[in-house]
C-alpha cells in the first residue's frame, strides 16, 4: 500500500509542477486531447534583378577643404534594375491525429522595395564660402523609381483581391528646352519681315516621364512534388500525417508570388510656334518591361515540430479472483518516448476498475505510474478498458484490456459456479484414497 500511495502523490505533484499547454476537451462518451506548438522564425527572401543595383563615384567630397586646392567635388551615379520582398513568421502545427499547419507573419515583417533607373549628382564646393553649385545641370537629374511597402505576411490563400503593390513614377524630367536656332547653332536662313528668323520662333521642349508599377499577387505556401505525396495543402494550411518512426517532424516549404510589373518611359517632344502660339505635343511611349508576369519563388526554409509518443510495455492484465467488497491493484508505467511533453486523460469504462490518477502530464523520456483498483460489486466474470487519450498525433487512443473474477467462496469453486468443465480432485484421508467430483452429478 506504500508503493500505491507514494505513486499517487507522485502523480498528483507532476500534475501539480509541469505546465500544462494541451486541451483535454470531452466530446460525446469520448475525450480529445488537443495540442499546439510553434516552429522557430524563419524568413522568406527573394530578389529579381534585372541590373545589380550599384553606385559609382567619389561618395563625399573630395579632395577636403583642408588642402591647398580652393575647392572641392562630388560626383555620385546610383543605377540599377531590381526588386524584390521578404517576410518572417512562425508555423504552427494544431492536432491530435492529422497534423495541420499554419502560418503566421511576424508583425509589420513583410517588406517589398523595387529600384530601377539611375540617379547622378556633379557638384563643386567653393570651399571659402561654402557654397555648393553643379557642374552642370545636365549632370544632375534624377530617372529613378523607387518605392517600399510594409505589409502583413503572410498572404497564404492565393487571394487575387489582397496584393501588395507598389508604383513610382518620373515626372517631367526636362531634357533640353530651346528654339530650332539653338539647336542648328545659328540661323536657319528664312525669315518672316517685322518678325525675324524663322528658326528663332520655333521652341522646343524634351522632357521624360517614366511610371513603374510592381504588384505581388497569388502569394502562398508552397511543398515540392515529393512533400505532396505525404502532405496535402489547401492553400491555407497544411495537413501532414505524424511521423511514424521517430517524433521530430521537419517539413521543407517555400514561399512564392505571382508578380506583375511593368516599366515604360514616356518621351515627349513639344514643338511651340510662339507667334501663333500653337503647342504640339508629340508623345512617344517606349516599354522597357512590357507588362510582365512572373512566378518568384522564395527561398527553401525548414520548419520543425516535436510530438510526444505512448508506450505502454504490458496492454493487458488479469486480476487475482476478488471476492466482492475486496480489492487488488494493478500498477503499469505510461511512458513518453517522444521529443515533446505527452499530455493524457485516463479513465476506465467499468466501475469495477478504479483507475488512478486521472490526468497525465509526462516530460520526453519519463515515465508515469498508473495503479488500476479491481473492486468488484458482483459475483462472475468482470472485464474492462482502460483507454488513454493522449496528444501523441499516432496514437490519440491507447487502451489496455482488464480481465479478473469475483466469487463469493475460495477461489477453488470458480469454475465451478461458473458452469464450466467438472474436475477431478484427489485428496487423502487415513484410510487411503479418495476421489472427489468437483462440479459433477
Amino acid at each position: 500500500m506504500k508503493k500505491i500511495f507514494y505513486s499517487l502523490f507522485l502523480s498528483v505533484l507532476l500534475t501539480a509542477v509541469l505546465p500544462i499547454s494541451a486541451e483535454i476537451v470531452r466530446e460525446g462518451d469520448e475525450w480529445r486531447v488537443y495540442d499546439e506548438q510553434y516552429s522557430d522564425e524563419i524568413e522568406f527572401e527573394y530578389r529579381d534583378i534585372l541590373i545589380p543595383h550599384n553606385t559609382w563615384g567619389t561618395g563625399d567630397w573630395l579632395p577636403g577643404c583642408s588642402g591647398i586646392i580652393p575647392l572641392s567635388l562630388k560626383f555620385n551615379v546610383e543605377y540599377g534594375a531590381e526588386m524584390g520582398a521578404k517576410m518572417k513568421g512562425r508555423a504552427k502545427a494544431q492536432w491530435p491525429e492529422s497534423v495541420k499547419v499554419f502560418f503566421e507573419g511576424t508583425p509589420d515583417t513583410g517588406s517589398a522595395d523595387m529600384f530601377y533607373g539611375i540617379n547622378m549628382e556633379a557638384l563643386w564646393k567653393n570651399c571659402y564660402t561654402g557654397a555648393e553649385n553643379e557642374l552642370s545641370k545636365w549632370l544632375n537629374f534624377d530617372l529613378s523609381f523607387a518605392d517600399e511597402k510594409t505589409f502583413q505576411p503572410f498572404l497564404l490563400d492565393g487571394n487575387v483581391d489582397n496584393p501588395v503593390s507598389m508604383e513610382d513614377s518620373v515626372d517631367h524630367f526636362q531634357l533640353y528646352e530651346g528654339t530650332l536656332a539653338d539647336m542648328v547653332g545659328g540661323s536657319c536662313g528664312l525669315s518672316i519681315p517685322l518678325i525675324g528668323d524663322v528658326c528663332s520662333l520655333i521652341h522646343f521642349n524634351f522632357e521624360l516621364d517614366g511610371k513603374m508599377y510592381v504588384e505581388m499577387f497569388g502569394s502562398r505556401i508552397a511543398i515540392d512534388e515529393k512533400q505532396e505525396r505525404s502532405i496535402f495543402s489547401d492553400n491555407q494550411y497544411l495537413v501532414i500525417e505524424p511521423p511514424l518512426v521517430g517524433t521530430v517532424m521537419k517539413i521543407p516549404v517555400f514561399y512564392e508570388s505571382n508578380t506583375f510589373y511593368r516599366i515604360e518611359i514616356i518621351f515627349t517632344v513639344t514643338l511651340t510656334i510662339k507667334i501663333l502660339e500653337l503647342q504640339f505635343p508629340i508623345p512617344i511611349t517606349i516599354p522597357m518591361v512590357p507588362g510582365t508576369e512572373k512566378l518568384w519563388q522564395y527561398n527553401y526554409q525548414e520548419v520543425e515540430f516535436n510530438f510526444p509518443a505512448i508506450f505502454i510495455e504490458n496492454r493487458a492484465h488479469k486480476f487475482d479472483d476478488t471476492m466482492p467488497g475486496d480489492e487488488d491493484y494493478w500498477e503499469f508505467d505510461v511512458e513518453n518516448i517522444g521529443t515533446r511533453a505527452m499530455e493524457a486523460k485516463v479513465v476506465s469504462n467499468d466501475p469495477n476498475f478504479i483507475v488512478i490518477p486521472e490526468t497525465l502530464n509526462i516530460e520526453p523520456g519519463e515515465k508515469a505510474a498508473v495503479t488500476v483498483f479491481f473492486k468488484p460489486y458482483d459475483v462472475g466474470k468482470q472485464n474492462g478498458v482502460i483507454t488513454i487519450y493522449s496528444n501523441d498525433p499516432v496514437e490519440p487512443v491507447t487502451k489496455v484490456s482488464l480481465f479478473g473474477y469475483s466469487s463469493e467462496n475460495d477461489t477453488q469453486w470458480t469454475q465451478v459456479i461458473e458452469g464450466d468443465e467438472p474436475r477431478w480432485e484427489i485428496g487423502t484421508t487415513n484410510a487411503g484414497c479418495s476421489i472427489s467430483l468437483i462440479g459433477g452429478e
